[in-house]
């Protein structure tokens, strides 16, 4: 298990944001953890620090989640994203799911926090390796491409 968890959570109320980082040291992970209310804040965050997870409240004054995994997006960072909400419609959460949140959990159930952090953090390697496998499929094919391009004599090949 990965024990240590760089946190970034997005949220209005310090002792919501205490409490999220209290579950997860209770599941065994030691937490680095910093919280941002704002856009600016967000960003800066990001920008400052590498993370594993951002969890997020659903809907703050002045920054909600829509807009925090807009921010999430546009920095192409690859980073899992949970929102966590005191209340969603069924309706909402699908929203956030199409909109790429990776999973959603109200705070009245917080007990499914770890698990959904377990397996995002889990499908988050998964996605890393498949990436580099991917680019090292690439840069194999333009060597090979490269290679056979650059012969100079006559090069066939026959099917047997």
């Amino acid at each position: 298990m990965h024990n240590f968890l760089r946190v970034l959570i997005i949220e209005d109320s310090e002792s919501d944001a205490d409490l999220i980082l209290s579950i997860l040291g209770r599941a065994g992970y030691t937490t680095v953890g910093e919280r941002a209310q704002t856009a600016a804040e967000m960003d800066a965050a990001i920008t400052r620090q590498d993370w594993d997870v951002v969890i997020s409240d659903f809907c703050m004054p002045q920054f909600d989640a829509f807009a925090a995994l807009r921010l999430m997006q546009q920095k192409d960072c690859g980073i899992p994203f949970i929102v966590v909400s005191d209340s969603m419609t069924e309706d909402t959460a699908v929203s956030m799911m199409n909109a790429g949140a990776h999973d959603y959990v109200i705070k009245g159930s917080l007990g499914r926090l770890v698990p959904a952090v377990r397996r995002e953090l889990a499908d988050s390697e998964a996605r890393r390796k498949n990436k580099v496998a991917e680019e090292a499929l690439r840069e194999s094919e333009e060597r090979y491409r490269s290679i056979i391009e650059n012969i100079p004599d006559v090069f066939y090949r026959t099917d047997e």
